[in-house]
């Protein structure tokens, strides 16, 4: 409430509410010209920036379980727009897991993640590594086609995949700024479960 009492006071001294009549008054030489315009125009703007604000601060007083419910809705809206990660960060971390895997000997290796990350390796070599930016999280898929390539197929937009076969084609989902497919192909990508299998313990 002390707010809403600072806002009504704030505009009050650009508009009189009650008369809707200007606190200031131009010299009798300005009335009708362009000053006298603008001096209106922004008293007009300043009410309405004065009414919604009152609408506003009304229906929150109202209805707080309604008012917080999305205020809080909307803060996490904005909180995941802002961490949604983009294409150079996939790349980046996609970088990162290679150069993990060169400091771990081949025979240690985690056949799995060494396949999973020499097909995505593939994939960029070929361009057709694709980001779907869906404001609050993103996807990154696998085209069929590289953007260079001018052949009929990759241009008919009859051919090309749908938007609704892209979760088909994901290798990845975006979120508050995490990569979690590939955080997943790097649990324990230097465990490599082949290597034991012929161990027999001692009896």
């Amino acid at each position: 409430m002390s707010n809403l009492r600072l806002l009504k006071k704030l505009y009050s001294t650009v508009v009189n509410t009650n008369q809707n009549l200007s606190r200031f008054t131009l010299p009798e030489r300005l009335r009708g010209t362009f000053v006298e315009r603008w001096k209106q125009y922004w008293e007009s703007v300043a009410k309405d920036y004065y009414e919604s604000t009152m609408g506003i601060g009304t229906y929150v007083k109202e209805n707080p379980i309604k008012s917080s419910l999305a205020t809080v809705i909307t803060g996490c809206a904005y909180y995941c727009a802002s961490t949604n990660p983009d294409e150079y960060s996939y790349r980046s971390e996609f970088i990162d897991c290679t150069n993990s895997m060169l400091y771990v000997p081949p025979t240690v290796r985690n056949p799995s993640t060494v396949k999973q990350l020499e097909y995505l390796e593939k994939c960029y070599n070929m361009g057709i590594v694709k980001r779907l930016n869906l404001m609050l999280f993103s996807v990154m898929w696998i085209d069929e086609f590289n953007d260079d390539i001018q052949a009929y197929k990759a241009n008919c937009k009859y051919l090309k995949p749908s938007i609704f076969s892209v979760h088909k084609r994901a290798i990845d989902i975006g979120f508050l700024n995490t990569w979690w497919n590939l955080e997943k192909i790097m649990v324990d990508y230097d465990v490599n479960p082949e290597e034991w299998k012929d161990y027999i313990e001692p009896e």
